[in-house]
């Protein structure tokens, strides 16, 4: 019998949290005050009676804590009415939410508040779904528990006022399922992998154990919800699994032949299943038996047969507890802590060490030396080492199967950038990031590639690795474009973007085919060019007017009908309404008139005045604003004639005649000899 255990067996983050904060308010007793759970800790008898015995009382509901006693919030998290019950009743509240549920708490409450419908994949009356269902008290918005892709038929409102999360220990397999139904319909940003990132690896690895074993263990209660899925993943690829709560469970499984000697024996555990039980179970199995890990690392320090000891090169897990200047600290179950260079966490900006410290986050390290001195054990770990031996295998599995992977630019080169995966650097030439030419590197640093591995060289005792994203890009581009030429029809509308502008027109690329939009066909403006219409990179509505699937020509439409300054003209200007408009150009045979933007009418010469004019610009300028007579439509030839001496003649000043005034007669002259 060989047995492997799984090393994600046991209590995760949160409910050791928890678990931990119970024991040491057992241990305080403030005086004399009684010590509550809000609800079993965790779903184990166990632990639950451990408790009990050392002084804890449970309640179902805050209103039947006692005043000012000590509440335990279990890991599950509560409804903000039960916190507000308990601020009520002066309790000392240890509010133990796992930071994981708290952020499904903060995403509900923010989109419930903007009015958004919630849509949770998780168990109906679960503790946990409960406290999440309690955000939304007071906000008016419909929710929906759900368990498979088709209770979404059953929803009385639609997808698309909604968000989407999920109960932490939900299955992340059937999580995907319903992911894939509402792709369509739910925008990405309001769908939110809420997943407990333990509960996933917990399942993924229970998935890979259970495919490798021939009897299959499962250890802990059919009351919590991250068991029971263990319980179904592991029966859908073994069929000999088995749920225990104790190691006298296993021993009956044995002795009635269930488990058989020649079996290779899985083991893991739920979220709320202790250490002392996952070893009492281990240690029933025969001491002779082969324990191994076979990638699958344990948690069980104490355990001196079952967990390799740190020593140099050892693979181990420790939680962070402090850093200062040049290390971060590291308990890994030894009597001296570790350390590790303060460097490796400085240079993943992702990585909240202060966070991580508060929490005691737990990392898997690799043990690089052991030094003992007068002061005790020098123990130098390292956490990128194991992120990079991981990283190296994992990069050699996809370069050999062509399977993608995705890398985080981090840095330029020289005709290139540098992605990053586990740890492992991976160059990436700047001919394959896309197709065309890359002007701006510096753009891509800090954005996530999918690449496919070109190149894995191991010769001359130097790794170098290539890789290229535009592989991926071509691949997609052929694909979209073969789905479109094979669906392609006059008329159909596309969502395109603007790849380039010419003289002639723009090329949108329609998802994997570009196809023109002529200039004529961009704007109802006859003088428009294409850049005072339409910006590269810009989301557009485009329409097949004609294609070709010989030459691979396709023409595309953009303008719409309802834009045409001329649409519906004969209703919004009937002949003979009155309208105002500004003079724009003038002509020997009349005035042109602006009544809207590219909307220009003619009056006729003879239209202006009541009297007979030589030309226009006798009466009239450009600028002048004047109104007019609608007189004839002609929408197909794109014509409107309109008269302004039928509202209002302009016409000229005409010059009155000047009156001579009479010549007087000088008078006669007279001398003094008369």
């Amino acid at each position: 019998m060989k047995v492997t255990v799984a090393g994600s067996a046991g209590f995760c983050f949160g409910v050791k949290n928890a678990v931990t904060a119970a024991q040491n308010a057992v241990a305080e007793h403030p005086d004399g005050r009684k010590l509550i759970m809000l609800g079993e800790i965790v779903h184990n008898k166990y632990v639950v009676d451990r408790l009990l015995e050392g002084g804890f009382e449970i309640c179902g509901k805050a209103e039947d804590c006692p005043e000012g006693s000590t509440v335990i919030v279990r890991a599950h998290g509560v409804t903000p009415d039960e916190i507000a019950v308990l601020k009520s009743k002066n309790c000392d509240i240890r509010d133990m939410t796992c930071p994981f549920v708290s952020k499904i708490h903060n995403i509900v409450r923010e989109n419930a508040l903007k009015g958004k419908n919630i849509i949770i994949s998780g168990a109906e009356g679960h503790p946990e779904v409960i406290g999440i269902l309690g955000e939304t008290e007071g906000t008016g918005v419909k929710c929906a528990v759900i368990k498979s892709p088709e209770e979404l038929e059953s929803l009385d409102f639609p997808l698309e006022s909604a968000i989407l999360v999920s109960q932490t220990t939900f299955s992340s397999e059937i999580f995907k399922k319903i992911c894939q139904s509402v792709k369509n319909k739910i925008e990405k940003y309001n769908v939110f992998d809420t997943i407990c990132i333990t509960t996933e690896s917990r399942q993924k690895e229970a998935a890979s154990l259970s495919e490798l074993s021939d009897s299959m263990i499962v250890i802990g209660s059919a009351h919590s919800s991250n068991t029971t899925k263990l319980l179904d993943i592991c029966k859908g690829r073994c069929a000999r699994t088995f749920l225990v709560n104790s190691g006298t469970e296993v021993r009956s499984l044995i002795s009635e032949g269930k488990i058989l000697a020649a079996d290779k024996v899985g083991i893991t555990a739920g979220a709320s299943t202790p250490e002392a039980i996952i070893l009492e179970v281990v240690q029933q199995m025969n001491e002779e038996e082969k324990i191994t890990n076979q990638g699958f690392d344990t948690e069980f320090a104490n355990a001196v047969d079952l967990i390799a000891q740190v020593r140099r090169g050892a693979v181990v897990k420790g939680t962070i507890t402090s850093a200062d200047d040049d290390y971060v600290y590291v308990d890994v179950h030894d009597k001296s802590e570790g350390r590790i260079s303060r460097k490796e966490f400085d240079s993943d900006p992702d990585f909240d060490l202060d966070k991580a410290i508060a929490e005691h986050t737990e990392v898997t390290v690799k043990v690089r030396s052991i030094k003992n001195s007068d002061q005790g054990k020098e123990i130098i770990l390292s956490k990128n080492d194991v992120e990079s031996e991981k990283g190296r295998a994992e990069i050699e599995e996809a370069y050999k199967n062509k399977t993608p992977i995705e890398v985080k630019i981090t840095r330029t080169v020289k005709d290139g950038v540098i992605g990053t995966y586990k740890g492992v650097d991976i160059y990436i030439h700047r001919t394959q990031i896309k197709s065309g030419d890359v002007k701006d590197l510096e753009a891509y640093v800090g954005q996530v590639l999918e690449i496919i591995v070109t190149k894995f060289d191991t010769e001359k005792g130097r790794l170098r690795i290539s890789g290229s994203h535009r592989i991926i890009v071509s691949e997609e581009r052929r694909k979209k474009s073969a789905e479109i030429w094979d669906n392609i029809e006059e008329g159909k509308h596309y969502k395109g973007v603007v790849r380039s502008l010419v003289d002639f027109g723009a090329f949108i690329d329609i998802g994997g085919v570009d196809g023109l939009v002529h200039v004529s066909e961009l704007s109802w403006s006859r003088n428009a060019k294409p850049a005072d219409v339409l910006k590269v990179g810009e989301e557009i509505d485009v329409y097949v007017k004609s294609f070709d699937k010989e030459t691979k020509k396709i023409s595309l439409g953009y303008k719409k009908l309802e834009d045409d300054p001329y649409y519906n003209i004969e209703e919004r200007m009937p002949v003979g309404c009155i309208v105002q408009g500004t003079v724009v150009r003038l002509t020997k045979f009349g005035a042109f008139v602006q009544l809207e933007p590219d909307l220009d009418a003619l009056c006729h010469v003879s239209q202006i005045s009541s009297r007979r004019l030589e030309k226009p610009e006798d009466v009239l300028s450009v600028g002048q604003v004047v109104q007019a007579k609608v007189i004839k439509i002609e929408p197909d030839e794109r014509r409107i004639s309109i008269s302004i001496k039928e509202v209002a003649p302009i016409d000229p000043e005409v010059e009155e005649p000047v009156e001579e005034a009479p010549v007087e007669e000088a008078p006669a002259e007279t001398t003094d000899e008369a």
